[in-house]
C-alpha cells in the first residue's frame, strides 16, 4: 500500500473530524432526549374510561365498544406537539393541524407517520389498565 504523498490530506481529514465531532454528539443527544419524552413511567388508567377516543395528559386513549383498551403517545409525530383535542372522531394536532384516526394512522398531515402505540395490561386490583411504553 502506498503511502500518502501528502500528509496535509490526512491533518485536514482529522480536524474538519475534530470539528465536526461535538455537533454529532449534540444531535445524538437531543434525539435520545426526544425519544425518551415519549416514554413515559407507567400510568395506572380508571375502569371508567369513555368508549372512544380521549385525551388524558400525555396519552390518547381509545377504548372499543367490546371494553379493550388502545393507548398512543400524545405527541405529534411531525414535531412532537402535544395533542389535547378530539374533534369528530380524530386526534388534532394544535400546531400544524395533523389528524390522527383511533387507530393512530394519519388522517391528514403534514404528520406522516402513526402515532407511536403504547403496551396497555389490565390492572386485576383496580379494573383498569396500566399504560407503558412496553
Amino acid at each position: 500500500m502506498p503511502l500518502d504523498p501528502n500528509p496535509r490530506t490526512s491533518r485536514a481529514q482529522f480536524l474538519a473530524w475534530l470539528a465536526i465531532a461535538p455537533f454529532a454528539w449534540a444531535a445524538s443527544a437531543l434525539l435520545q432526549r426526544l425519544r425518551s419524552r415519549d416514554r413515559p413511567e407507567p400510568v395506572m388508567i380508571p375502569p371508567d374510561v369513555p368508549l372512544g377516543l380521549s385525551v388524558s395528559g400525555d396519552i390518547v386513549l381509545n377504548r372499543s365498544a367490546d371494553g379493550s383498551l388502545r393507548a398512543f403517545s400524545a405527541r405529534c409525530t411531525h414535531l412532537g406537539c402535544k395533542l389535547e383535542r378530539v374533534i369528530d372522531g380524530v386526534v388534532v394536532c394544535p400546531c400544524h393541524g395533523s389528524r390522527f384516526f383511533a387507530d393512530g394512522r394519519v388522517a391528514a398531515g403534514p404528520a406522516v407517520r402513526a402515532l407511536t402505540e403504547w403496551r396497555v395490561r389490565p390492572n386485576a386490583q383496580s379494573g383498569g389498565w396500566i399504560v407503558d411504553a412496553g
